[in-house]
């Protein structure tokens, strides 16, 4: 996830602007330990954090609902039966750490069902979304074939606000049944709908690299 929340630095807000003062509060100008605070008692919290919803899209059955689980609470979370979700899920929310910063990332993954019949209540998530991930699983054709209908609808629904980003192939697991979907036909998607290109396997718990 965090590749992806990078490009989205400049959308979110500041909530924490008194955390520069607590910064320098800990720490002199010249980055040597604050004489108010010999021993380094004092935490700096961090300066930033962001905030940015993702919404999950694709058919039923491929993976979604795994994918936000395991993401949220580790392998252990993965679901050990499967129930379609119709409409969405409450949002899984997760704090990400951008390396190599001080900033924070709230993550806020929505969950869309993949049936037609969800479309009208989950729609006006895609409108206001940082980011969009779409879904397929290697192992189901159709799934990638609907990738399609899922962007144009996704598209429409945005009008000319831009699309930002990845493309997941899910169950790579799955990946050596005959008929899968090759990672050169998925990078292919990806390159011509300008989306970046991930694979993950939620039931290994190969999830965190989108």
């Amino acid at each position: 996830q965090v590749r992806l929340l990078k490009a989205h630095l400049p959308c979110a807000t500041r909530s924490e602007a008194a955390s520069g003062s607590g910064r320098r509060a800990a720490m002199g100008d010249d980055g040597n330990q604050h004489e108010d605070d010999p021993f380094g008692l004092i935490a700096a919290p961090p300066c930033l954090v962001l905030r940015c919803k993702t919404v999950l899209l694709g058919d039923s059955a491929v993976g979604k609902t795994s994918l936000a689980e395991v993401f949220h609470g580790g392998v252990t979370s993965f679901p050990k039966n499967y129930n379609m979700t119709t409409g969405i899920e409450d949002p899984k929310v997760k704090r990400v750490n951008i390396p190599d910063t001080n900033i924070v990332v709230e993550m806020y993954v929505v969950d869309c069902g993949g049936v037609s019949v969800c479309q009208d209540l989950v729609k006006p998530h895609w409108e206001n979304a940082n980011a969009v991930m779409m879904v397929y699983d290697v192992s189901a054709p159709e799934s990638f074939t609907s990738l399609a209908t899922w962007y144009d609808q996704l598209k429409q629904s945005r009008g000319d606000a831009a699309i930002t980003g990845v493309v997941i192939a899910s169950k790579t697991d799955l990946a050596d049944r005959p008929g899968s979907i090759t990672t050169e036909q998925g990078q292919q998607f990806s390159n011509e709908k300008g989306l970046e290109f991930f694979e993950a396997c939620a039931l290994k718990g190969v999830v965190d690299a989108p």
